[in-house]
């Protein structure tokens, strides 16, 4: 029987590469919507001085030096109601991909932009993040949990004024990233997409990127632990590494490096996958969450951290839970 089921099993993943080849796949998640909402974000920063942590893992130190260098990650663009005139546009990112609070700072992010004449050129454009008070704007938002490392900034004017390419694709077409596409928790559940689910994770590893483009680089990886329960560190890891105890999201089995924080997670449109979102036979993509770091080990043997494949990630609920934080004023703002 076992035997049976095995050679079953092989013949259905043998038709859906048939139906559904490498080729094409790629060529379905790696679409205009995608490649143009996903930008490389940056800013100066000073060289740290020490040891520090992160959900990257510690990184080695530095020493003292009074020159700039660039701190920087992945994010992703979400309109809502875009039209002409009007509209929302969302840069979806890590808490920790963004400067601190403290001193007035932008952040840079690399876009395509519309000439006047309809072709295009990439640029950089400052987005201003922290005020002059040193507390973030009031376009910026954090998830109210600490341990949620997920913000956005809402940046309309600026796509609207500089003609960012995505926003005039979006309106000619009427595709582009929402929260429509976000595979909340519930969704996950009644899809059955579980550990082993397959993911394509899109963003800039070590700031990799093609200079003539915006397009960012394509990962594989699968859902490694239960997508829809969120996931505790064991405390001998959180004593190493400075970890939260709990994660709203799941890990994955991905290379995750530097730079792919805040990188977008999608669902592979493969037949193992069932959540893949299907309009007239065409695939769009299903959101199930946002790239936070990874997780390193310590190699007793060489007395050094190494990374083992494992990558973390937060749920769709979370980036859900943060733009429709722009719905209703702060509270207290994040600090």
């Amino acid at each position: 029987m076992l035997r049976l089921a095995i050679k079953w099993f092989g013949l259905m993943l043998g038709v859906c590469v048939l139906l559904l080849g490498p080729t094409e796949v790629a060529a379905q998640v790696l679409d205009k919507t995608i490649l143009n909402s996903t930008v490389w974000i940056s800013y100066d920063i000073a060289a740290p001085a020490t040891e520090t942590k992160s959900l990257q893992g510690p990184s080695p130190t530095r020493p003292k030096s009074e020159a700039p260098t660039v701190a920087g990650g992945t994010g992703f663009l979400f309109l809502e109601g875009i039209g002409y005139s009007r509209g929302q546009v969302y840069l979806v990112t890590n808490k920790h991909v963004l400067p601190p609070e403290g001193k007035p700072q932008d952040i840079k992010i690399r876009v395509a932009m519309r000439n006047n004449d309809g072709s295009a050129h990439v640029n950089e454009v400052s987005i201003p993040v922290v005020g002059a008070d040193g507390k973030y704007l009031e376009s910026v938002r954090v998830h109210p949990d600490p341990d949620t490392d997920v913000a956005a900034i809402s940046i309309g004017f600026t796509a609207f004024r500089d003609k960012f390419q995505v926003l005039i694709d979006a309106i000619m077409t009427g595709k582009y990233l929402s929260t429509s596409m976000l595979m909340t928790s519930d969704k996950m559940r009644s899809a059955d997409v579980g550990m082993g689910s397959r993911i394509y994770i899109i963003g800039f590893p070590d700031a990799l990127y093609d200079s003539r483009n915006v397009s960012p680089v394509l990962r594989a990886g699968i859902i490694a632990t239960d997508p829809t329960e969120g996931f505790n560190f064991n405390p001998a890891l959180r004593r190493t590494i400075a970890f939260p105890e709990h994660v709203n999201g799941f890990l994955v089995d991905a290379n995750v490096y530097p730079g792919s924080s805040g990188s977008l997670v999608v669902l592979g449109p493969d037949c193992m996958a069932k959540g893949g979102n299907s309009n007239n036979g065409v695939w769009h993509p299903a959101i199930v969450g946002i790239v936070a770091g990874s997780i390193p080990i310590l190699d007793t043997s060489l007395h050094s951290y190494a990374r083992i494949g494992l990558g973390i990630v937060y749920s769709a609920d979370a980036i859900k839970e943060v733009i429709n934080s722009f719905s209703r004023p702060v509270a207290n703002p994040p600090h």
